[in-house]
């Protein structure tokens, strides 16, 4: 029998998180219908962006030092304690977009996102949820977008969510995130949402300064080689965010499809060498194994985040090419 977080009477440890992962808990669920809705929703990401084709090739692109600029603590923060990894991916991948704009200016930074409405949506009482359902939530066509860590209040109640909460967003799951929140959260919407259809698409929306919803079935080893890289471990049905690429020509002559970074939402939670600034807890993985990631549907671009500006915020890859070389 699967080990969950009911197993545990406290907040888990990283190295039990991982123990729950690798003995069957599912964080990932699949929905068809969501992963329809999503499919139909929105044209591939070369179709929306043609001007990023190939934007990524042969650089680092490392938008996640955006994040780190605002949020010196991101990749050890807020550490999961129930089965909201699709929350945590889903809110990680759109500080990236929304980072990148305001550390240059074009939005304004009113600090970091929250889970607990993302995972409220899944759409039932239990723990894990769709990668695609959570991607929809925060899309023009879903029901909500992204909130800050903040109190909120209408004339039809208020919630807390100025520190993280995972049993609240676990509360919600049955009914769903109230509605006068989505209407508050719709505010600031990823304006484009997209599954990834090839690594070339990933490399290059990273480089765009977008971030990734990653749903997998692949675990990783607790111990980064001397690249940084961790090689594939055990399986663990559990979602990340990708936040950085490595296509350099040094890095592809080791791996010819470069590497991809990933964090997780353990915390500080494995060890070995780290490179380029990656936030703790996070660990890069060779493009050979996450093209198969993609090929297996579960790999979602959360772009073009709103913000808090008035103005249209502007996609440009030269922010990110500016931050890579920092």
């Amino acid at each position: 029998m699967a080990l969950t977080f009911e197993d545990f009477n406290f907040e888990p440890e990283p190295y039990q998180l991982e123990l729950l992962y690798a003995n069957g808990f599912q964080g990932v669920l699949r929905d068809p219908a969501a992963d329809e809705a999503l499919y139909a929703s929105a044209p591939s990401f070369y179709a929306e962006f043609p001007a990023a084709v190939g934007i990524g090739d042969g650089k680092l692109s490392a938008p996640y030092r955006a994040v780190l600029a605002q949020e010196p603590e991101f990749g050890r923060y807020e550490r999961q304690v129930t089965g909201d990894c699709v929350g945590h991916a889903s809110r990680n991948a759109g500080m990236i977009d929304y980072c990148v704009d305001a550390l240059f200016g074009e939005t304004t930074y009113e600090g970091r996102f929250a889970t607990e409405n993302i995972y409220g949506w899944r759409g039932h009482g239990g723990q894990g949820a769709s990668c695609s359902r959570l991607a929809l939530y925060v899309s023009p066509e879903g029901p909500g977008g992204f909130l800050t860590r903040k109190s909120y209040t209408s004339d039809q109640g208020s919630v807390d969510l100025t520190t993280y909460d995972g049993m609240l967003g676990h509360r919600w799951g049955q009914k769903g995130t109230p509605a006068w929140l989505n209407a508050i959260a719709a505010e600031n919407k990823a304006l484009r949402v997209f599954q990834c259809g090839s690594l070339a698409e990933a490399r290059d929306a990273i480089a765009c300064g977008f971030g990734l919803s990653r749903c997998g079935w692949r675990g990783y080893s607790n111990k980064r080689n001397d690249d940084g890289v961790s090689p594939v471990s055990g399986k663990w049905a559990h979602a990340m965010c990708v936040c950085g690429v490595d296509d350099t020509p040094a890095i592809k002559a080791k791996y010819p499809k470069g590497i991809y970074l990933i964090c997780n939402s353990w915390g500080a939670w494995n060890s070995g060498p780290k490179r380029a600034e990656q936030p703790d807890g996070s660990f890069w993985v060779n493009g050979r194994v996450f093209e198969f990631e993609i090929a297996d549907g579960g790999v979602f671009v959360i772009a073009s985040v709103r913000g808090f500006s008035a103005e249209a915020v502007l996609d440009l890859a030269k922010n990110v090419e500016e931050l890579s070389r920092a």
